[in-house]
């Protein structure tokens, strides 16, 4: 080979650009959507969605604790490793044994997971608008709150939400080796470590995740490879399912699920202990936070808390735009109800009504020593003691720190407060 055409070649290989994997992503998040960018249209470029305006949340899923917690712990079940290794290959062979000692051998036919579930997407290439977009399972309209069952015994491998664009998601290993997959729940009722039955339920209906409306995505693996669940149930469940629902509905006999409500929920089978106090000057309590927000963190108080490490923080609504100048933070006025996202990793230390003039609050603390306050809530959806990922959905627009709807966000370092105007990326 000629010296010239030799550094032609090595010229165009330096010119070839370099693919980098998102470390962050268990896959590239799932996406339920139908929309057309015209700009990029006329390109090869395969188009990144703007997924800032979506959030995985609210959080509602079991938290792990006895026999299930333990066999979790032991089999190594339970993380976003494990989706990702369910999603990407194989599961273990020790969790498919595990999955065999559950009741009820492996069926014919796998169990439609709602029972008034109506077809609403196949699976492979069947967007209109993404015909380059694989959809890796089907889609079930229900209405939210419509019970989800598993379609077969197995083990629950996964259940959680921090699987971007699923929402809360529930993912099953079954005694032959196969995964189901269970995304967008209102809220999973199931924990990693849990033995199901086919037909147990294990969630309910949601919108959570990357999703127009409520829905179950439901997704097959066999032999590490999402493939089409269909022929796997008996007849033709959908078609059953929507005609009850709708000569129901017509005869005015339908009636809304409830059952997924907090109050209508039954008893967890493993008894909660008592609740005791919090005291003020541990976490949770108020005089805790109150000397974050003035001294700042101290070495200890930083030793368990995980997470990555920012130099900005996310705009922590999902939409808005507006940001005024309040105390030692800012206002961002919004709609009750707008859901507010945590800024960064971190876990919550604070929830409660105590600090004067801000309502519902939350304070989250950060690997890095800041803490971040999110006041004026109108609901609350973390707990004292939970992990939260950046953009995880903690919490919900009001007023309850007076005046109009809006949250008030401080961002503290060291007992300081920080101007966040710089900081804010993400924002609309």
């Amino acid at each position: 080979m000629s010296s010239r055409r030799l550094s032609v070649l090595l010229a165009l290989a330096l010119l070839t650009p370099v693919a980098h994997a998102d470390d962050d992503d268990v896959r590239e998040a799932h996406d339920d959507l139908e929309e057309v960018d015209e700009e990029t249209r006329p390109t090869r470029r395969r188009r990144r969605h703007d997924y800032s305006r979506f959030s995985d949340g609210p959080r509602r899923v079991p938290t792990p604790r006895g026999a299930s917690a333990a066999r979790a712990e032991a089999l190594g079940l339970g993380t976003r490793m494990t989706a990702s290794r369910l999603f990407h290959g194989r599961p273990k062979a020790e969790w498919v044994q595990a999955a065999g000692a559950a009741r009820g051998s492996m069926p014919e036919h796998l169990r439609w997971p709602v029972e008034l579930g109506r077809f609403g997407r196949g699976f492979g290439y069947v967007r209109v608008t993404r015909p380059d977009l694989r959809h890796d399972g089907v889609d079930i309209v229900a209405d939210e709150g419509s019970v989800i069952r598993a379609v077969a015994p197995g083990i629950v491998a996964y259940s959680d939400n921090g699987v971007r664009g699923f929402g809360n998601l529930v993912m099953i290993v079954h005694p032959n080796g196969w995964v189901s997959v269970y995304g967008h729940c209102y809220r999973t009722t199931v924990q990693a470590g849990w033995r199901v039955q086919e037909g147990e339920r294990i969630g309910f209906v949601g919108n959570t995740g990357i999703s127009r409306g409520p829905h179950l995505h439901f997704e097959l693996h066999k032999n590490g490879r999402p493939t089409n669940p269909l022929p796997e149930f008996e007849g033709r469940p959908w078609i059953d399912a929507y005609r009850t629902w709708r000569a129901q509905r017509d005869a005015g006999t339908f009636e809304a699920p409830t059952a997924h409500l907090r109050e209508r929920l039954q008893p967890d089978r493993t008894a909660r202990p008592a609740a005791r106090p919090i005291e003020a000057n541990e976490i949770g309590g108020v005089g805790f936070v109150r000397r974050l927000l003035r001294e700042g963190a101290r070495e200890a108080d930083l030793r368990d808390v995980g997470g990555r490490h920012f130099r900005n923080v996310l705009w922590p609504l999902r939409g808005g735009g507006a940001l005024r100048s309040e105390g030692r933070g800012v206002n961002l006025p919004a709609e009750r109800g707008t859901p507010v996202r945590a800024v960064a990793d971190g876990v919550v230390v604070y929830v409660g009504e105590d600090l004067r003039g801000l309502g519902k609050a939350i304070a989250v603390l950060h690997p890095n020593g800041w803490v971040s306050l999110y006041g004026s809530n109108d609901e609350t959806h973390v707990e004292v003691g939970q992990e939260v990922l950046r953009g995880a959905w903690i919490a919900r627009v009001g007023d309850t720190g007076g005046g109009a709807p809006h949250l008030h966000f401080q961002l503290r370092e060291g007992g300081r407060a920080l101007g966040v105007e710089d900081l804010l990326v993400q924002r609309p």
